[in-house]
């Protein structure tokens, strides 16, 4: 009876179990699982490394997947707030953890999963592990389960930056009287938008079957490509138009009005029509009487709008929606306030490329353009800062000629964005099946920065560039084409007496006033000296002449004496000689003055009982 007893509790207790057991997994696939495609040889969506198909799937992959729902991203964890977003900008040399969130994340747990990320309008790719993992949900009292990317390699780093950022932020007061906030200076602020894609892949644009276009006024499309670059004048013989290369600042610290006017060509042009500081900016007297497209304004120079258009022909936006004023209650979409002829896009002006007004940090007494509020005209401020500080407000196009880099053809308004971001995950014969597609979750990739703990910017390539030191802050220098801080370079060269750096042909008195470090002293001028592999001119000093280094005393033929292997016995054994060779020697350099080489001992040699034995090959090189 007690046999009978246990046996009946064990097979009680195995049915309670199996009741526990989850549902096997399912012998029939669903049609269409979230939206995507089955791995296949028709319509396929499979990834860069897939396999070949054959027209079937891991059935547990798609079970699963179907078991616990649609896959489905939703949002991406900003990295420097924690919040949950729809577009987050990050530098393109970021190097943390990035985290995804959406419905089902669940179901991945147990899979081998990717992210594609698609840039652009070329959708270029990038494909990323990621690992299920959990983190706070939006109730911080919550946890919820999130995709987590490891970017410690900067897998972005190598994306273009092609495109530019616009500022649709609002920034009217309360009275609605004008533009009086002060505008964003943070290429990761959330109201900049980066047009680089085509008008499928924008979230923002109302994109229906007899809606393809965004070509209407007040149709919002802030992620469809455009591309405009600040413009100086055109030269009417060449039909060229100039790249503004310096701010509207005093560079050469004599005050504006003293530069010549082939460099005040070179500054960025005022992003209004307003007469007067074109005139100013450009050194027009008279002053002009207004401002008008198409004339020229100085010698052989017309004005045709502060921007350059490229391409509009490949433009996503189009008629009226290129333009939008704005106000209190209407929100900025478009690429330009006005035109000089309604509706032109290459004649627009007050634009929305970011920043769209600026601040500078200016040494004491550098002349510059600004003004007290962030949007209106701006005056020449005659003798500059009273002590060295941010400016007022100056035109954006100030930040964009000082943050532009030559070798990466970027400025602070750089940026790309993602097109689509997909979610792979491999199956049983090692294929990528795109679990979820979506063009509604964002990732902007800005240019890349580095900061240190008190937000200055370290990354050489971030820094602003410079001519001269007058084009940096008060505790910066200009040191290689870029301000630096003081803490860095310790003395400006402004602030040295400045020997050297003499060109070839100008009259110098010693070897330290000319670049190549040699002073002729037959004719008193700077002489080339070249000593590379490529090339070799020398500069070639007389024994008693003065000298910096023994590379720039005469060669002198000097007689040297080697051990040379002259033949083998029929025994094998070696033969050798004494042979002497007329070799080209630098002169040393001795006190700062060329001397004659010493001719170098011969080695020990006995013709009678020769020891070959560190013999060499006879010389070719002299």
């Amino acid at each position: 009876m007690k046999f009978k007893s246990v046996t009946t509790i064990f097979v009680f207790l195995s049915l309670i179990l199996s009741g526990c057991m989850p549902e096997t997994a399912r012998t029939t696939r669903k049609a269409n699982v979230g939206g995507s495609s089955t791995t296949g040889d028709g319509g396929n969506q499979t990834g860069p490394g897939a396999g070949p198909g054959d027209s079937t799937l891991d059935d547990s992959l798609l079970d699963t997947i179907t078991d616990s729902g649609k896959v489905e991203l939703r949002h991406i964890i900003d990295p420097e707030s924690g919040n949950y977003k729809t577009k987050v900008t990050i530098p393109k040399n970021y190097n943390g953890y990035l985290f995804l969130s959406g419905l089902n994340v669940t179901s991945l747990s147990n899979r081998l999963i990717k992210v594609r990320f698609k840039f652009g309008r070329e959708l270029e790719p990038v494909t990323i592990p990621a690992v299920v993992t959990r983190g706070e949900g939006i109730n911080p009292s919550t946890d919820i389960e999130v995709l987590a990317l490891n970017l410690s390699n900067r897998p972005f780093e190598n994306i273009r930056l092609i495109y530019d950022l616009y500022d649709y932020n609002n920034y009217y007061d309360t009275t609605d009287a004008a533009e009086t906030v002060e505008p964003t200076q943070d290429a990761l602020n959330g109201g900049l938008f980066c047009r680089g894609l085509k008008i499928e892949h924008d979230p923002t644009f109302n994109l229906t079957a007899s809606n393809t276009a965004c070509d209407t006024a007040g149709e919002t499309c802030q992620y469809a490509y455009a591309k405009i670059l600040d413009g100086g004048l055109v030269n009417n013989n060449t039909n060229i138009r100039i790249n503004p290369k310096e701010p509207q600042i005093d560079t050469l610290g004599g005050g504006y009005s003293l530069l010549t006017q082939t460099e005040k060509l070179k500054r960025c042009l005022p992003d209004n029509a307003d007469a007067t500081q074109l005139s100013s900016v450009l050194g027009i007297s008279p002053a002009l009487g207004g401002v008008i497209y198409g004339n020229t304004i100085v010698t052989d120079h017309q004005y045709q709008g502060p921007f350059r258009v490229l391409a509009q022909s490949t433009w996503q936006i189009s008629g009226g929606a290129l333009f939008s004023a704005v106000n209190a209650t209407t929100k900025a979409s478009g690429i330009f306030q006005s035109a000089f002829t309604a509706g032109v896009a290459a004649q627009g002006y007050n634009s929305f490329l970011f920043p769209r007004a600026t601040q500078m940090s200016l040494q004491s007494g550098v002349e510059h353009f600004s003004s007290t509020l962030p949007f209106e005209a701006r005056t020449l401020v005659n003798g500059g800062l009273a002590a060295s500080g941010d400016s007022d407000w100056m035109d954006g196009c100030n930040k964009r000629v000082s943050t532009y880099d030559s070798y990466a053809n970027e400025t602070i308004a750089s940026c790309n964005v993602v097109a689509t971001i997909e979610i792979l995950a491999t199956d049983n014969s090692g294929q990528d099946v795109v679990l979820n597609t979506t063009s509604k979750v964002k990732l902007q990739l800005s240019r890349a920065s580095t900061k240190n703990y008190d937000g200055r910017e370290m990354l050489y390539s971030s820094l602003n560039s410079c001519t001269n030191s007058s084009a940096c802050g008060g505790d910066e220098c200009c040191f290689n084409s870029r301000c630096w801080s003081k803490e860095i370079v310790s003395q400006c060269l402004e602030d040295v007496d400045v020997i050297g750096n003499l060109a070839t042909g100008q009259s110098c008195a010693s070897d330290y006033e000319c670049s190549s470090f040699c002073c002729n002293q037959s004719t008193n001028t700077c002489a080339v000296h070249v000593n590379t592999t490529e090339q070799t001119v020398l500069c070639g000093k007389s024994p008693g002449q003065a000298c910096v280094a023994k590379e720039f005393c005469r060669k002198e033929n000097i007689p040297t004496c080697f051990k040379v292997k002259t033949g083998i016995t029929p025994e094998g054994q070696q033969l050798c000689a004494l042979r002497c060779y007329n070799v080209p020697t630098f002169g040393d350099c001795v006190n700062l003055r060329c001397v004659a080489p010493i001719p170098p001992t011969p080695p020990a040699f006995d013709p009678a009982n020769p020891n070959c034995s560190d013999a060499i090959d006879p010389p070719t090189g002299f």
